[in-house]
């Protein structure tokens, strides 16, 4: 049971009492502190580990896909290439074909013409 104090008593006394339990419980304020500290500080070394493994694995998937692009692109080029010679081919093959079968009228029309000319 408490009394109100009295003018003149000392008032610490009467609430001295309650000094043992603040303590405990400041003592138990400065150990939760410091334990979330604690587990603030991993928490955040482990963001940190996560965040460079995450890096980590996102530039070699990047590297992996680059270099799966530059592989299809080069076979999408080469396989390109390889058409437009064939394409060059064919027509070069077409071209000689023609001026096989128009090489003997035109040197009969040139020797016509040459003998024409000819006194």
């Amino acid at each position: 049971m408490l009394a109100v104090p009295s003018a003149g008593d000392e008032l610490s006394g009467e609430v001295a009492f309650l000094f043992g339990d603040l303590e405990e419980i400041e003592g138990r304020r400065d150990t939760l502190l410091a334990t979330a500290r604690a587990e603030a500080a991993e928490a955040e070394q482990a963001a940190w580990q996560e965040r460079n493994r995450l890096l980590a694995q996102a530039r070699e998937e990047g590297e992996r896909r680059a270099a799966m692009l530059l592989v299809e692109r080069r076979a999408q080029a080469e396989k390109s290439g390889r058409a437009l010679v064939a394409g060059a081919t064919r027509e070069a093959t077409r071209i000689r074909a023609r001026g096989r079968q128009r090489t003997p009228s035109l040197v009969e029309e040139i020797v016509r013409r040459l003998l024409e000319a000819a006194p």
